[in-house]
């Protein structure tokens, strides 16, 4: 879920402690890997998604984990792409110049909206909460934990 951010390398140490802070002020635990050559990290808190408080929570933590980030100079997609996710975040990495140009290019070359509705453009934080599965569990977490 906070996934995939990367910093310059030589913000990685202020990058991990201001992690752990925001994890301990909302009071969590989360579990962190990733690719510290490049200051890449893959973050999963520990969260009850079916409880309404940590639902609640993960949009409050997108929001300080995203701005952390680019206040780093980092990327919030390092490895994986924007997708859907972080949609409503990439006109702050980009910018407004760039995103408009994202969202012209993407109107040529897809008038009607069928590719990829919901991807990288027109997207808000009220459009991805829906995209949240209640079901996911600690349990769930821990089967696709690198050796699981």
């Amino acid at each position: 879920m906070i996934e995939d951010g990367i910093v310059p390398l030589d913000k990685f140490t202020e990058y991990l402690d201001t992690i752990y802070l925001l994890f301990e002020r909302n009071g969590l635990k989360a579990t962190m890997w990733g690719h510290a050559g490049n200051a890449n990290l893959h973050i999963h808190p520990f969260l009850n998604l079916a409880e309404i408080g940590d639902r609640q929570k993960v949009f409050r933590l997108l929001d300080e984990y995203y701005d952390l980030v680019l206040k780093l100079g980092g990327s919030i997609t390092g490895e994986h792409g924007d997708g859907r996710l972080r949609a409503p975040y990439v006109s702050k990495m980009y910018g407004e110049d760039v995103f408009v140009l994202f969202a012209k290019i993407k109107q040529m070359f897809d008038p009607y909206g069928t590719l990829n509705p919901g991807v990288k453009i027109g997207t808000s934080i009220d459009d991805i909460k829906p995209l949240l599965r209640q079901e996911y569990s600690i349990q769930e977490l821990l089967q696709h934990l690198p050796g699981n």
